[in-house]
């Protein structure tokens, strides 16, 4: 039930009837009873309203009769209001020098029209909002004239627009009231339940008193408001005293400052810290916030600290076993026989650089360096053909090592390399020793005191049966192991963005074995052979299209038993060597001079010399100028040597000249021809 119209209301009930140039509310106020706004019933007004045809004299006689009204709304002939008539305004025209005469005088037009003032009108229904923002809008009115459905029905006074307004603050800060409780309520519970650690870091560097649960579990500590953050938590830290006394005066330097502040200072703060505690040490991840005030001033520091512990274990632990992964893929990619032998071979190899390297200067000789670089460079190169992609890296930072004659950092590089073939090794021994044993058939390796006997014994005797254990003894056929070998093209292949290239033997290869020590030394020059010409020999797909080329290109083995040994030979389709570039890096430095003329098969033989090379770039796969250089080295060691061969006399397009490469291998390596 809506409260009733107040005294004022009920006073003008008391009055006499009104004529018909008076408009009375109250039969509509009784039938609009329990609808509207009660805010503005309890206010409302119900003040003698006047027709705006009413005479000027007959208005008088109103203000004469309700002398304590100082304004009347008034209406027109609809019973709509049109304004207020105040007692001002008619004062300031009565006592003007004319004003009573022109009001007696009945032949003047006296309309109530001219003295109307402006008032704010609304509905029944209206909001307080809505009513409050009217009366905004002409903040010198009187009041609010109230209607139902645009007829007067009221008045609400300035006053009552007054608790009206009061009322709207009050309900207002009751519902922030209950919204900021709410949402304290809300903090509280998700300080109380979240698994990490929130505290407010105030001033004087103390916590403040509202922190998340989870912090004392982190921490190990209860009531930690008030505590200073650099006893609860660097103090326990392994950072040193130094280290802590630059943090403290990182937060004394941002908080109650502005806010650029922190961004010059934050990397002072740490954002992750080892923290010892009587039960156990623990790794927590520290994420800070700055919380600013009004005139962007850091006025607090929010610190959300969480334990990583376990779940840095679990990631290291996952970490281990994909690399792990990664190495059994490359370990299974490799046959067993090769990955053993590569494996001794480079173990041996750095193994004995190790040995040496200690007390190198630069200005040893450089023989001593350049060796060692061939060796390291052909093992990368061994390396990356087969695959390992760990072995690879490490050695490609053992050969900066060595460019730059940096004896120290030598040294740490090649226990790296050290570390990482013993990786392999483990891997291998601990997940692979089964499934290698039931694999492999190579057999076992007969020592080469043996085999001169067992070829002499074949050789006087010529046995058949002697022949055939020889053949079955674990020793490959020479294109057997070449292929082999050649296996594992397309994966360098893939690595250079060119298409697999074709691979063809011809001659005595499938006639031929040779001795099973020579083998791992000799595979490493013939890796390097064929990784140097598909790089730079073979063309990409596009450049071989436009020179009327398949898409791959092609590789041909060749093999000859000659009187000074057996003769290895390769050649490819690429674009071939370029001699012009050749001769150009020769004269850059100093082997060569401008004015010199040397035979095309002589500028042909500079691939050999160290450090010349045709690549345009350094890669990971060639063009430092030591593959050919170590190619050399590795057949003279073993008795043999090298040779190129110029095919054609007139260069090709880009003036390059196609060759075949020979490896001459002395008769001592032969088993069997």
């Amino acid at each position: 039930m809506p409260v009733q119209a107040t005294t004022a209301m009920k006073h003008a009930t008391e009055l006499p009837q009104p004529n018909r140039r008076f408009h009375d509310p109250h039969a509509l106020l009784k039938s609009l009873e329990g609808q509207g706004n009660p805010s503005i019933w309890r206010g409302l007004e119900v003040i003698r309203p006047i027709l705006v045809s009413t005479d000027m004299l007959q208005v008088l006689e109103v203000f004469r009769d309700y002398q304590q009204e100082h304004f009347f709304p008034v209406l027109d002939a609809q019973a709509q209001p049109l304004g207020l008539v105040c007692e001002r305004s008619l004062k300031g025209y009565v006592y003007s020098r004319f004003g009573m005469a022109l009001l007696a005088n009945r032949g003047q037009p006296k309309l109530l029209e001219h003295f109307l003032s402006a008032c704010p009108t609304a509905e029944l229904d209206d909001s307080t909002e809505q009513v409050l923002e009217k009366v905004h809008a002409q903040p010198n009115a009187e009041g609010v004239i109230i209607t139902w459905q645009s007829i007067y029905i009221g008045f609400l006074r300035a006053r009552a627009l007054v608790e009206l307004a009061h009322e709207q603050q009050l309900a207002i800060v009751h519902q922030h009231t209950a919204t900021l409780d709410a949402r304290n309520r809300e903090i509280q519970a998700v300080l109380q339940n979240m698994q990490q650690g929130i505290c407010i870091i105030q001033p004087d560097l103390t916590l403040h008193q509202d922190y998340s649960a989870h912090l004392t579990s982190i921490l190990a500590q209860d009531n930690l408001g008030g505590q200073s953050v650099m006893s609860l938590l660097f103090a326990r830290s392994a950072l040193g005293a130094d280290q802590q006394q630059q943090i403290e005066a990182a937060l004394m330097a941002v908080l109650e400052q502005d806010a650029l502040l922190y961004e010059c200072n934050a990397h002072y703060l740490p954002t992750e810290l080892r923290v010892d505690f009587p039960a156990e040490s623990k790794l927590l991840e520290l994420h800070w916030r700055p919380l600013l005030d009004a005139d962007e001033c850091v006025e607090r520091l929010m610190l959300v600290v969480r334990d990583v512990t376990r779940m840095r274990a679990l990631q290291a632990q996952a970490d281990e076993q994909q690399r792990e992964l990664q190495l059994l893929e490359e370990i299974l990619g490799v046959a067993p026989d090769r990955f053993a032998a590569f494996l001794q071979q480079s173990s041996q190899c750095i193994a004995a650089l190790l040995q040496t390297v200690p007390g190198w200067q630069p200005e040893d000789n450089q023989p001593k360096w350049l060796a060692a670089y061939r060796d390291v460079h052909t093992i990368k190169g061994n390396a990356r053909t087969l695959g390992l992609l760990a072995v690879t890296d490490s050695l490609h930072a053992a050969e900066q090592a060595l460019q730059a004659q940096d004896c120290l950092q030598l040294q740490a590089e090649l226990d790296q390399v050290i570390q990482v073939l013993e990786r392999y090794r483990r891997v291998h021994a601990e997940r692979l020793s089964g499934y290698n044993n039931a694999s492999t058939h190579s057999g076992r390796q007969i020592d080469a005191v043996l085999w001169d006997q067992l070829q002499l014994l074949a050789a006087q005797q010529k046995s058949p049966v002697l022949s055939e254990l020889l053949a079955q003894a674990g020793v490959p056929l020479l294109q057997d192991w070449l292929q082999e070998i050649t296996a594992d093209l397309p994966r360098l292949a893939d690595e250079l963005g060119k298409p697999a290239p074709t691979v063809r033997f011809s001659g005595r290869l499938d006639r031929t074995r040779l001795r099973a020590d020579c083998l791992p030394a000799l595979a490493g020059a013939l890796t390097h052979i064929m990784r140097n010409s598909l790089d730079h020999g073979i063309e990409p797909a596009e450049e071989r299209a436009d020179a009327g080329k398949p898409p791959a290109g092609a590789l041909h083995w060749h093999g000859d038993v000659r009187d000074h040994g057996f003769v290895l030979s390769l050649a490819d389709d690429g674009r071939g060597l370029n001699l012009a570039r050749l001769a150009d890096k020769a004269h850059a430095v100093g082997i060569k001079s401008a004015g010199d003329q040397w035979p095309a098969n002589e500028v042909a033989e500079l691939i050999f010399h160290p450090g010349l090379s045709t690549a345009n770039s350094v890669s990971m796969t060639s063009g430092r100028g030591v593959g050919m250089d170590a190619v050399r080295a590795s057949l003279e060691a073993m008795g043999g040597r090298i040779s190129l061969e110029l095919l054609k006399e007139e260069p090709l397009a880009g003036g390059c000249r196609p060759f075949r490469l020979h490896l001459h291998l002395p008769p001592a390596l032969l088993l069997a021809a």
